[in-house]
């Protein structure tokens, strides 16, 4: 991590004036000794400065983004600044603080040494050149496991030509005849120019021409090489991968062909396994899935068709049960109390039939919906009129409705929409207690109409509230209190909502009642 904080991670200007810091501090030792460096010497140490002050610069400059032409011309730009940085500024300083006359005792003389220096600029380009490749290689290796294998490969073989290099060069400068008179003078200031010279710049450059010629020897075989051997492994990696993404997008009779006995092979093994044992899985559970849907749909059909057949007797029983208690001649007085009790548990049949029949139309072949623009203000205070009465005169609650003047019409079914509000208005009186209060609310918002139920009663508790919208489900108080209902008001209500494009939500907390939200949306204006 810190490698890559250091390297190419400044902008251009900051690059350029640490390079000129660098070069600085670099020129200043052997201008500061110039007059018993030799002429020779003092060339080479401007080539030296030149070649590192390039290389700092191109190391910590970042590679600049955008397109070819831009990153181009970024990268131009700042060749051509460190050409004058290095050509133009270092001689200028070492003019001013007056040590021109060394600077021009090299055998290069004042301009050539400023031409070796301004060629920093070159070699920058070079190098950044090299850092662009190196960028482009680490994309690739990191992209394909081939080429990361094969970097691995000629990271060796580049270490071990470096070494040799190296070993090479030393004892090149070993074998030179000048060795023994190196440091012929005491004076510190020439031993070290004179090892500099003699030595550390000779050192560098053999080392340099023979990694250069190690490496062209080396690297195209080793490269070659190194790709055939990681080909070998990486082919059936990618068969591997090949075989997961096929099995990944649904294809379960994907497989691979297993080769040699490594890891690889046992993964192969592993993964041929683990797909015939999720295909057969997977088919085992849509065998299941299909029977499961085939008995869904035959429930449905039989409960559609059971509900529908229901509807014709238990009406017919009603008319004749509400004909004989019209007349009062026809039913003896003591059977008058049992045939009104007879007339309401049909009446209660026949609303628990006709929602079971609307839940399963809904189910089976979907409803037959006539959603368009509707007064749903005067739909729900004409219900709560209708209702108030007997709500007051069965369970003494007073039942209301507020609905501001000037509502805007709402997209819905209003027959549809009248059983939502009749099975919303019997929820809330249902669990108010006497003397309380069920009121109906509408409000315009900003794209929809909103009608709200809200009650007075016990509340819902928080564990049962994402199972009320359940098909007959019923709340453990509502199963103990109250006998009346069968669980598919609200199911009814939240299938009829959501097939006219609204939606319905509640709040509730024990003690303080619920809130059941409708929305609709608004009709477009015109």
């Amino acid at each position: 991590m810190k490698a890559r904080r250091f390297l190419w991670c400044v902008g251009t200007i900051r690059a350029l004036v640490e390079s000129w810091v660098l070069g600085t501090f670099l020129i200043t030792g052997p201008l500061l000794v110039g007059e018993q460096i030799p002429a020779n010497a003092l060339g080479q140490s401007f080539l030296f400065l030149g070649l590192v002050c390039a290389l700092w610069c191109a190391l910590r400059l970042r590679v600049p983004a955008g397109r070819g032409r831009a990153r181009l011309l970024r990268e131009g730009a700042a060749a051509l600044g460190l050409t004058l940085t290095l050509g133009g500024g270092l001689p200028a300083l070492a003019f001013i603080v007056g040590w021109g006359d060394r600077f021009a005792r090299s055998n290069l003389g004042v301009v050539g040494a400023v031409l070796v220096l301004g060629a920093g600029g070159m070699i920058f380009a070079a190098l950044r050149i090299g850092v662009w490749l190196w960028h482009a290689w680490n994309r690739l290796r990191r992209r394909r496991m081939l080429w990361a294998l094969t970097h691995a490969h000629l990271t060796v073989v580049v270490m071990l030509a470096l070494l040799m290099a190296t070993l090479g060069g030393f004892q090149i400068i070993s074998t030179m005849e000048d060795l023994p008179g190196r440091f012929p003078s005491p004076d510190w200031a020439s031993a070290f120019v004179d090892l500099l010279a003699r030595t550390i710049f000779p050192l560098v450059g053999i080392v340099a021409i023979l990694l250069i010629v190690l490496l062209a020897i080396l690297l195209p075989p080793s490269a070659i090489f190194s790709y055939i051997v990681a080909r070998r492994t990486t082919r059936r990696l990618e068969s591997l991968a090949a075989a997961a993404t096929a099995l990944r997008w649904g294809d379960l009779s994907a497989r691979v062909p297993v080769e040699g006995e490594d890891e690889v092979a046992q993964l192969q093994t592993d993964f041929n396994a683990m797909a015939a044992y999720l295909e057969r899985a997977t088919g085992e559970i849509q065998a299941e899935r299909d029977k499961v849907v085939t008995l869904l749909q035959s429930r449905r059909d039989l409960i559609a068709n059971v509900s529908h057949e229901l509807r014709t007797p238990v009406a017919t029983l009603r008319g004749y049960l509400e004909s004989i208690l019209k007349d009062k001649g026809v039913a003896p007085v003591g059977l008058r109390p049992d045939l009104e009790v007879m007339a309401n548990e049909v009446e209660r049949l026949q609303g628990l039939i006709d929602d079971l029949f609307t839940l399963a139309r809904a189910e089976v072949d979907g409803l037959v919906l006539n959603v368009r623009p509707t007064d749903i203000g005067s739909l729900v205070r004409e219900r709560v009129e209708a209702m108030a009465p007997l709500a007051w005169q069965s369970d003494r609650v007073e039942l209301v409705a507020e609905v501001p003047p000037d509502l805007p019409p709402a997209l819905a079914d209003p027959e549809r929409l009248e059983q939502v509000l009749i099975n919303l208005l019997r929820n809330g009186v249902r669990h108010t207690p006497p003397g309380g209060i069920a009121a109906a609310l509408v409000a315009a918002e900003a794209e929809h109409v909103r009608i709200e139920v809200r009650d007075t009663g016990a509340g819902i508790p928080p564990a049962e509230l994402d199972h009320i919208w359940e098909r007959f489900y019923r709340g453990a108080e509502a199963r103990v209190k109250d006998h009346r209902g069968a669980g598919l008001g609200l199911a009814l209500v939240k299938e009829l909502v959501e097939a006219m494009g609204g939606a319905v939500a509640v709040e509730s907390a024990p003690g303080e009642g619920s809130t059941f939200t409708v929305r609709f949306p608004a009709a477009a204006a015109g």
